[in-house]
């Protein structure tokens, strides 16, 4: 931040509300009672919360405030219920005055009810809605263990520094954010199928198969670390990747029956997939998506499809867009397919690219996909309708 240091980012406790006269409503709503908002799921470690908080007449609500509050709201799920709420907090200068942009987001802990105590992996991501393509711009995943209990204290849980951009604003001067919560218990971790299944992959004695890959400049201690796996595992997730199996022997382990070779990909690559042949997850996903998809395609591994679809289509920018589109094409992922020509939509930083070749990208694209091109240029300069329905002032949440 060089010069910049922080300015109190501490979280405010959410106002109570002025006791008021009831309205007739009110009144019968006191009478017959309230509904409580509840889910249930075999695992909550699988649901993620998404709310979106649009802030009304942004750089005039953060111009004359110090501070700022979301609504508070609420996250319920088999019988913990936490509340929460998202803060914009500020930097000051060296010379002690407001610094506006960047901002610090903050998500804090607002209260928590529940039946058990225990701990719990709060994994949370902020986002903000560029609304001139209309697509979200994600910051990197965060990761804190909490202890939850019953409390009403208020606690910070993390925060970033984020830039808002002329592309945040839409036309009625609004910023969009967005948090993702997602509540991981740690029983529900420590006892899921893929945490079995990461300790077994950790077993390296009862492993039966060699794994071959080439060495690349991150991983040069490969050799003294060789992949193995688990010859049923390879065979009951992928039958191509079983048919590249070869019967084989080594002097150094007794217990290797199996080869695979896989010399065409990296040992980081190589060891993301085994990671996902055995956990159904991968570690550095934005590191490994793109050169993953390919593989996923080729060895009819439609879960790892899946995934790496949605993290591309998660990072999708103006100087990734293209070279996304052309992956989408080459694999033959619709959906990536068409959430990256979407992005093309009124987005005039790819339109110059595209037009004035600044980037090496679209002009490969336009000599060995003329028609993918093609459809690319058709879709900048469309537009989309904003179905954005105007919120309260000072700011809203929706799911």
């Amino acid at each position: 931040m060089g010069m910049l240091n922080k300015l109190n980012i501490m979280p405010t406790k959410p106002k109570n509300k002025p006791k008021t006269a009831q309205s007739p409503k009110e009144s019968l709503d006191a009478e017959v009672g309230s509904i409580h908002e509840e889910l249930e799921v075999p695992v909550a470690s699988e649901l993620i919360f998404r709310k979106i908080w649009n802030i009304k007449r942004f750089l005039h609500t953060i111009k004359k405030r110090d501070l700022l509050d979301s609504p508070e709201f609420r996250c319920s799920v088999n019988g913990v219920t936490t509340f929460w709420n998202v803060s914009v907090r500020f930097w000051k200068g060296a010379n002690g005055k407001k610094v506006t942009n960047p901002l610090v987001i903050c998500l804090n802990l607002t209260g928590c009810e529940t039946e058990e105590t225990g701990q719990a992996r709060i994994r949370f991501q902020f986002g903000v809605f560029d609304a001139h393509i209309k697509h979200w711009e994600c910051c990197p995943i965060s990761s804190v263990v909490l202890n939850l209990q019953n409390t009403k204290e208020l606690l910070s849980v993390g925060y970033k520094s984020l830039s808002i951009m002329d592309r945040h604003i839409d036309s009625v001067k609004d910023v969009r954010i967005m948090v993702k919560i997602q509540i991981i218990q740690s029983d529900e971790e420590v006892h899921s199928l893929s945490q079995d299944m990461a300790r077994l992959m950790a077993i390296e004695e009862s492993k039966d198969t060699m794994i071959e890959s080439y060495c690349d400049s991150e991983n040069k201690d490969c050799h003294n670390s060789p992949l193995t796996a688990h010859s049923w595992i390879v065979k009951t997730r992928s039958e191509k990747l079983a048919k590249r199996l070869e019967t084989h022997s080594s002097d150094k382990n007794k217990n290797v029956k199996y080869l695979l070779s896989l010399p065409e990909y990296s040992y980081g690559v190589v060891n993301e997939l085994i990671r996902y042949i055995y956990t159904d997850k991968v570690d550095c996903a934005d590191k490994y998506a793109a050169k993953l998809l390919p593989i996923s395609t080729i060895y009819n591994l439609q879960g790892l499809k899946g995934l790496c679809e949605r993290h591309l289509i998660e990072s999708l920018t103006p100087s990734t867009v293209a070279n996304i589109l052309l992956l989408a094409d080459q694999c033959r992922c619709e959906n990536l397919r068409k959430a990256a020509l979407h992005y093309c939509e009124d987005s005039e930083e790819i339109k110059g690219n595209v037009h004035m070749g600044k980037t090496l990208a679209w002009r490969v694209m336009e000599m060995v996909n003329p028609d993918l091109f093609m459809e690319a240029c058709e879709s900048i300069g469309s537009s989309s309708s904003n179905l954005d329905s105007p919120g309260t002032p000072g700011g809203s949440w929706s799911d």
